[in-house]
């Protein structure tokens, strides 16, 4: 079908593209004078099938339907218009020599935007047709608007997906493969572009170090930051982990994103000395405790102090060491899993984490396994309702 019809500036007289509709001749040419004289184009049809054949083919702004016609009457012409999706917003006026408030209840249950009665008032047809047309660009204008917003969506869409991608590059395709270690990752994202971000880098046989991190929100800032960090950390030379994080800060407080961000990041150092002990080392801030699940069933958790980075270039870090065993397992998470929501929109909160990682039974099971089940303690609170915030889990076991 034709497009929609304009309507005249929005600062001048309310003209539009009629159509009128009527099997009386001498009706059809004194109604078509009357609105050219007002300034509107006419058509006319001498029936409702003519019509509804000429809306197909031509866009008008309003159509002015006589009730009492053969073949078609007006009833008939309006429900087939309204029905018709192509033709549904076409506002209709019926006109008709019956002034009953049944014709007229029926007419408007059926879509109609107006009844005028034979013989017209010239005023009152004016003022009517006018108020039809204004509320037609009204309508027009919005769906104008709606239109341009699905462009616009669509567009970033499109952007968002493309940094999605980038942003997926920069995690690693698998996690490395150690004699002593079994690693496994763990990342689902809230929005298009997620905020969390963990890497490992191999310094040798017997030595891994591990980022995690978690940028403020969501979306294409938070990506931005995110990547930021991993070329700060790509930059440089330094092996150790707190000047390492100090220096991150440091550039990282150098750029201006025009908004307030911040990264909360954790460096983890994992070595295992000659005689096979495994030394952990971590520095960073702003992140959820290291959780260690040993061996003999023991539930540990080490808080790494610390503000989040980018948040100021005079903030201190401090370096955590411990120790891991055979078959322990440390668990590396940003705070997503903790906020997971409910369908009662109750949070699972550290405390609950807490107590599903206590219970946990990981005997003989994979690194890969036992981050499964820990996202499963998210995924049963949560039964359900969306993510609120990217969940990373990395899981090191001890050979």
């Amino acid at each position: 079908m034709a497009d929609h019809a304009p309507l005249a500036a929005e600062d001048g007289p309310i003209v539009g593209h009629l159509l009128v509709v009527d099997d009386n001749e001498m009706n059809r040419d004194m109604l078509s004078r009357r609105l050219k004289r007002q300034g509107h184009t006419v058509s006319v049809a001498a029936n409702g099938l003519q019509a509804l054949d000429m809306m197909k083919q031509e866009a008008f702004d309003l159509v002015l339907l006589d009730i009492m016609m053969p073949e078609l009457n007006g009833y008939e012409t309006l429900e087939r218009l309204k029905a018709d999706s192509d033709l549904a917003y076409i506002p209709v006026i019926m006109i008709s020599a019956v002034d009953e408030i049944e014709s007229i209840v029926h007419c408007i249950k059926l879509g109609a935007e107006d009844y005028l009665s034979k013989p017209f008032n010239g005023t009152l047809l004016k003022a009517r047709i006018g108020a039809s047309l204004e509320k037609k660009r009204l309508r027009d204008r919005q769906a104008a608007y709606i239109h341009q917003l699905d462009i616009e969506n669509q567009r970033k869409s499109i952007e968002l997906e493309h940094a999605r991608r980038i942003q997926l590059s920069l995690l690693p395709a698998a996690p490395p493969q150690l004699p002593f270690l079994d690693i496994a990752a763990y990342q689902e994202t809230a929005s298009e572009v997620g905020g969390d971000y963990y890497d490992f880098a191999v310094q040798a046989d017997n030595q891994l170090l591990i980022t995690i991190g978690d940028a403020t929100g969501h979306g294409v800032g938070s990506g931005l930051l995110v990547s930021m960090t991993k070329a700060s950390l790509l930059a440089t030379n330094e092996t150790e982990i707190m000047t390492l994080i100090q220096k991150i800060n440091h550039i990282l407080n150098e750029i201006d994103l025009g908004v307030q961000l911040n990264m909360a990041l954790m460096l983890i150092e994992v070595t295992q000395t000659q005689s096979g002990e495994v030394i952990v080392r971590a520095c960073g801030g702003g992140m959820p405790p290291i959780y260690l699940l040993r061996a003999n069933g023991q539930l540990e958790e080490f808080i790494i102090s610390g503000l989040p980075l980018a948040i100021t270039k005079e903030a201190h870090y401090s370096v955590t060491e411990f120790r891991l065993h055979a078959d322990d397992t440390m668990v590396l998470m940003s705070d997503g899993l903790s906020e997971m929501f409910n369908p009662q929109l109750q949070f699972l909160s550290f405390d609950r984490l807490t107590t599903g990682l206590a219970a946990l039974n990981t005997n003989g099971l994979t690194a890969a396994q036992i981050i499964e089940q820990i996202a499963d303690i998210g995924h049963n609170w949560a039964n359900g309702h969306p993510i609120a915030d990217d969940v990373t889990l990395v899981a090191v076991r001890v050979k």
